[in-house]
C-alpha cells in the first residue's frame, strides 16, 4: 500500500508541475474556438487575399480557423460535400461564400445543430444569416456614376459573372438601375462569363466588339473579367472603350494606373477576411453585430490608385519600407 500511495502522489506531483510550470503560477487551459470558412475558391487574387485577413485575423483573435474550398467557383456539389463535413465536424461557428446561391439547402443542417453561420462575400436568400462583405449592389451603383460623369450618353455594355451567384447578380442590378434612372446612357448588351474567368471575358469581350462596335465602355463584375477585356481591346488594337471592374488587386490597379483601366470599384479582400472573424468572435462571445457588415467600395481612379496599390501592398508586407 506505501508503495502504491508513493507512486500516484509523484503521479499527482508531476501533473501539479505540468500545469503550473516552473514559476509556479497555475495557467488555465483553455480550448480556442473553431471557425470553419469554407469559400468558393482560391484560383484569384481575390480570393488569396480573403485568405491573408482570415489567417491574419485568427490569429490576433486567438482563434482557430479552417478555410476550404472547392476547386472553382462554379463546384457546388464539391462545396456542398465539403459543407456537409464541415457540420458533421460541430465547429463553434461556419462562414460560408456560397457557389449558388439559390443551393444552400445543405446549411439547414447546420442550423438544426445549432451552429451559427454567417456569409462572407457572397450571400444567399434561403437563410437569413449575418453577412460580412461588400454591399454589392452599391458597387454597380457606383461603377454607373462613373461612366455617368465620363461618358456623354452613348452605349455600354456587361460583362458579369456567375448570375447564379448574388454577387454579380446585385452589381449589375444596381447598374442597370440607376443607368437607367438617372442617365442618358444605354446598355446595348450583357454578356456572361459562367465561371467569372480572365479567357472566358476575353471572349465575352470579342462578341461584344463584333455586335455592338460603338459600344464606348464595358463594366466588369470582378478583377479578373475586367483584366480578360483589357487583355482582349490590346491583342485587337482597340482603343476607346473605357473598361471599370471590381476588386483590389495589384494588377488591376496597375492597369488602372496606367491608364488601361478608366476605374475599379474596390472591395478589400483583406478586410472582407479580417472582419469576418472579428464579426463572429463578437457574436460567439454574446456581443452584438450588425445583420450586414459592409467593407468601404471606394472608386479607385488614375488619381487616388498610388495611395490603394501601397495600402494593399503594406497590408501583404511588399510595400516599401
Amino acid at each position: 500500500m506505501k508503495r502504491n500511495a508513493g507512486k500516484w502522489i509523484g503521479v499527482f506531483l508531476l501533473l501539479s508541475l505540468l500545469v503550473t510550470g516552473c514559476g509556479g503560477k497555475t495557467e488555465e487551459i483553455t480550448e480556442k474556438q473553431t471557425i470553419c470558412v469554407v469559400l468558393k475558391a482560391m484560383d484569384s487574387v481575390h480570393w488569396m487575399s480573403v485568405e491573408d485577413g482570415l489567417k491574419q485575423a485568427a490569429n490576433d483573435y486567438g482563434v482557430s480557423v479552417n478555410i476550404l474550398w472547392p476547386a472553382n467557383e462554379n463546384d457546388v456539389d464539391t462545396q456542398n460535400t465539403i459543407l456537409e463535413d464541415v457540420i458533421a465536424s460541430k465547429p463553434d461557428a461556419i462562414a460560408v461564400s456560397p457557389c449558388d446561391s439559390e443551393q444552400v439547402d445543405i446549411l439547414d443542417q447546420a442550423q438544426q445543430a445549432d451552429i451559427p453561420c454567417f456569409y462572407i462575400d457572397t450571400k444567399a436568400k434561403q437563410f437569413d444569416f449575418p453577412y460580412i462583405g461588400a454591399d454589392n449592389y452599391n458597387i454597380g451603383k457606383v461603377a454607373a456614376m462613373a461612366f455617368e460623369e465620363y461618358l456623354d450618353g452613348g452605349k455600354v455594355a456587361v460583362i458579369m459573372g456567375n448570375p447564379k451567384q448574388s454577387t454579380h447578380a446585385e452589381r449589375l442590378q444596381g447598374f442597370t438601375d440607376y443607368i437607367e434612372q438617372h442617365t442618358d446612357i444605354e446598355i446595348c448588351e450583357t454578356e456572361v462569363s459562367e465561371t467569372s474567368s480572365y479567357l472566358e471575358s476575353m471572349k465575352c469581350m470579342e462578341a461584344i466588339c463584333q455586335q455592338n462596335p460603338d459600344a464606348q465602355g464595358i463594366f466588369c463584375t470582378s478583377a479578373l473579367m475586367v483584366l480578360g477585356a483589357m487583355q482582349q481591346l490590346e491583342d485587337t488594337g482597340t482603343e476607346d472603350i473605357a473598361l471599370i471592374g471590381v476588386d483590389m488587386q495589384s494588377d488591376a490597379m496597375s492597369s488602372v494606373e496606367e491608364g488601361k483601366i478608366l476605374a475599379l470599384v474596390g472591395q478589400n479582400g483583406y478586410e472582407i477576411g479580417y472582419q469576418t472573424i472579428r464579426t463572429i468572435v463578437q457574436s460567439l462571445d454574446g456581443g452584438e453585430i450588425e445583420q450586414n457588415t459592409y467593407v468601404d467600395t471606394p472608386l479607385i481612379t488614375q488619381e487616388n490608385v498610388a495611395e490603394y496599390l501601397e495600402k494593399y501592398l503594406t497590408e501583404r508586407g511588399e510595400g516599401n519600407d
